[in-house]
Parts: structure tokens; C-alpha cells; sequence
């Protein structure tokens, strides 16, 4: 017996990959017949064809590897003094990516219990066709039973899918007690969430974070996450990222999407200095009312001085949610008590990282610190989502990580072959290449 045909090389695969991605070619079908109709392609394969399984199987199997060989192409950015430096400074953003699922197949509970009560409706109906063929079969011949029983498998199948969603939805719902957003979960990818994104009223899809370096808009840190919100990414993105550069010290900036207290301290603690602006205070329902901002804290007492000249103690110490509440008696026979409050007495709350969010917030008072975000993190997502027109064509979350890992890479290297030019690139990268005793 033969041995067969030998395997191919992974980089001639990922060869395919990068030149697909950077020329928007990215269905494995594409890619094929690019092997066999495209020069450029046949050059930078030696006329090696792929057939689409071969290339379906080796994006699909291989997410660690392309997160693996980002990060290694991060590296030689660094080796070359692209990235990094003395005093680094990198933008962390994130933004929506559509998922290979439409908003219809995510199903909240109650849409789960009603499709699975339509399925056994359709059941029933087609078991009563299948007891009136019976009846027919002596006069009118053999019923369609494949017709029907097909039916049923694939009634069947969308059941049981239906049955894990509300397994999974009873879980998600005591984790979503107190939050605002409606358990879902979806049914052709079970890992996207629904995400608000602009010009929308919704995707299913994921968030994906970037930290992008400002020297030359190069990315150093990414990560794919189902968080609906940006709140809780700019510590681990920034740590991200000072691992990867091998910094010291750096400093952070992010819109006000970021600002949490909690998230300040912990990159403060790091060596890292955060710059993030405060959102708007806006007073729900009340917007005659005096704002929070109008209440001036003191250190050193630990109270609040109302704009009425009273003083607000604390009262009470919140351990699990990290806050404090200030309030005062005085509120009960206060002239200005209508402007101030609707309740009995007015109270303000203070996080226990109130003074790191202040700090990250007057930073950020110097605008060039905003623009050099908005200039550094949002190019980079721009070109992302060029490369990737219609959204993900991975599902799942450690699959659609590795599908944005691949496409980080493939800016990165465009983006490099930008800066550098094409013979420098290729001289850096023998030198990273080339063996250590040579």
C-alpha cells in the first residue's frame, strides 16, 4: 500500500490565509479558486492547490496557532522599534463584529417556550397526515413517508436545540438578575451575544478590544469578548499590552466608555497611567435637579458639602459593591430641598476607586490626549472591518477568536509593509529569522 499524500506545510496555508485576508478573499471556496486562477497566489505558492476542506479545516482547527503567531509578529514589531519604547503610549477601544448568525436566532426564554410549543404542533400534525396516508395507502398507494419522516428529523433536531437553549437560559438568567439586557441565547452560534451597535438596533455578534500603540498605529494586545459593554476591559487590555511591549510604565488612553473606578486603580497599581474622560452625569427623570457634581467631597472630613452649605456623612458602607453613601437630616425643612431631591433626603453614593477615576478623568482634561486616541484606536478598526465585509465566518467564541487573531495579523503586517517598505520589511525579518549561530 502507498503511504499516501504527504501533508502540507502550515505555512504555505498561512501563506493563503494572510494573502486571502488581505485582498478580502476569505470564503475557502474563494481561496481555492484563487490557486488556480490568480499568479500572484500560484507565485506565492509554488502552484500548490488547496482544495476548500483542506483550507475550512485548517482555519477552523488552528485558532491557537494564528493567536500564537500574532503575538510572535508583535515581537519582531517590537525587536524593530515599531512598538514600544521608554514611555509607551497605546488607545484601547473596542467595537462590534457582526457573528456568521442573523438577530432572529437568538431566542430569549420566552421565544424558546414558544417555538418549542409551534414544533409540537407541526408534529402532531404531520403524525395525523402520516395515520390518514395509512388509511389512503390501499387505494391511492405507498405514502410519501421519507417526505414526512424528514420532516420530522429536522423538527426534531431545532428541538433539541431549542431544549439546550433554555437549559442555557435558566443559568443565564440568575447571572442577569438586576441587569437591564434579556437573557438570549443563540441557536446557529451559541457563544454571540446581542450587542448594540451604531446605525443598528442590534447585531448578534461579539466585542472585540483592541490596544493599539501610538508611535504607528500598530496593534499589540486584542481580545474577543461577549461583554455588551467596554466597562470592565481597560485593565486587562492595558495589561495586555504592557506585557507585550515589556513595558515598565505606560500610559492608557480610552473613551468614556472605559470609566471605572475600579479599572483606573488596577491599571494605577500596574505603573500604568490611565487617561479616560468622565461620561456626562445625567440625573434619570430628573433633569431640574441638582447633579452630583454640584456636591463638593472633602478628603480629609470624608463629607459632602450640598450646594444648600450643608454637610453629608457617610451613613453607610456598601463592602460587596466597593461604595459608600453620604446623606444628612438636613434635607427634611431645606428650602432648596426641591431642587435637590424628590425623596425624603438626598443621598450620594462614592466608590471606594473614586479618587482613580477622578485622576484617569483630569488627565484627560488636556484634549490632545483625546484626539491622539481617536486618531490611534479607530484606524486600525476601520481597516478590521474592511477585510472582513459581511461580519464573522467563524462560530464560536474560541473559533471567532482565532478568525480576529488572523485578521489582526494580516493588518499588522500591511500596516508594517506600510512603514517600512518592502525591502526593509524583508531585511528585519531575516534577521529575526535567522538562526543564532549563523
Amino acid at each position: 500500500m502507498g503511504e499516501g499524500r504527504p501533508p502540507y506545510a502550515p505555512d504555505d496555508l498561512l501563506k493563503l490565509y494572510l494573502y486571502g485576508y488581505w485582498n478580502r478573499v476569505r470564503t475557502s471556496r474563494k481561496l481555492e479558486a484563487e490557486c488556480r486562477r490568480n499568479l500572484e497566489m500560484m507565485w506565492l505558492l509554488g502552484q500548490l492547490v488547496f482544495d476548500h476542506k483542506t483550507i475550512a479545516d485548517f482555519r477552523r482547527e488552528n485558532a491557537q496557532a494564528f493567536k500564537a503567531a500574532c503575538a510572535q509578529f508583535v515581537q519582531f514589531l517590537r525587536g524593530a522599534q515599531l512598538v514600544g519604547g521608554e514611555a509607551p503610549v497605546v488607545a484601547v477601544d473596542g467595537s462590534k463584529f457582526k457573528a456568521s448568525a442573523s438577530q432572529a436566532s437568538l431566542v430569549s426564554a420566552e421565544q424558546a417556550a414558544k417555538q418549542r410549543a409551534r414544533i409540537e404542533q407541526r408534529v402532531a400534525q404531520y403524525l395525523e397526515q402520516m395515520d390518514e396516508a395509512d388509511e389512503q395507502e390501499a387505494t391511492e398507494g405507498e405514502p410519501d413517508r421519507a417526505h414526512i419522516a424528514a420532516a420530522l428529523e429536522q423538527l426534531r433536531r431545532r428541538d433539541e436545540r431549542l431544549q439546550q437553549a433554555q437549559a442555557q437560559l435558566a443559568v443565564q438568567a440568575e447571572a442577569a438578575k438586576g441587569k437591564e439586557h434579556t437573557p438570549r441565547v443563540g441557536l446557529t452560534d451559541p457563544d454571540c451575544v446581542m450587542l448594540r451597535a451604531s446605525g443598528t438596533t442590534g447585531i448578534a455578534g461579539y466585542n472585540v478590544q483592541q490596544a493599539v500603540d501610538a508611535k504607528h498605529k500598530l496593534i499589540v494586545a486584542h481580545e474577543v469578548t461577549t461583554e455588551r459593554n467596554d466597562h470592565a476591559s481597560l485593565e486587562p487590555m492595558a495589561s495586555a499590552a504592557q506585557q507585550a511591549l515589556g513595558a515598565e510604565s505606560m500610559m492608557v488612553l480610552a473613551d468614556t466608555g472605559y470609566m471605572n473606578g475600579a479599572q483606573a486603580q488596577a491599571c494605577e497599581d500596574r505603573n500604568i497611567t490611565p487617561v479616560v474622560p468622565m461620561p456626562e452625569v445625567v440625573n434619570p427623570g430628573a433633569d431640574n435637579l441638582y447633579a452630583k457634581t454640584q456636591f463638593v467631597y472633602d478628603k480629609l472630613t470624608d463629607t459632602y458639602r450640598c450646594p444648600a452649605g450643608e454637610l453629608l456623612s457617610r451613613y453607610k458602607r456598601d463592602q460587596k459593591g466597593k461604595t459608600d453613601y453620604y446623606g444628612t437630616h438636613a434635607c427634611t425643612g431645606c428650602a432648596m430641598k426641591l431642587k435637590c431631591t424628590e425623596g425624603k433626603r438626598r443621598s450620594i453614593a462614592r466608590s471606594w476607586y473614586a479618587e482613580a477615576a477622578e485622576r484617569a478623568h483630569q488627565r484627560a482634561h488636556d484634549r490632545s490626549f483625546m484626539r491622539l486616541r481617536s486618531a490611534t484606536a479607530e484606524h486600525p478598526f476601520g481597516n478590521l472591518k474592511a477585510m472582513m465585509p459581511g461580519g464573522l465566518l467563524l462560530r464560536t467564541l474560541p473559533k471567532v477568536k482565532g478568525e480576529i487573531a488572523l485578521t489582526v495579523l494580516t493588518y499588522n503586517l500591511k500596516r508594517t509593509l506600510s512603514i517600512l517598505g518592502f525591502e526593509q520589511l524583508m531585511q528585519k525579518l531575516q534577521v529575526m529569522i535567522a538562526p543564532s549561530w549563523a
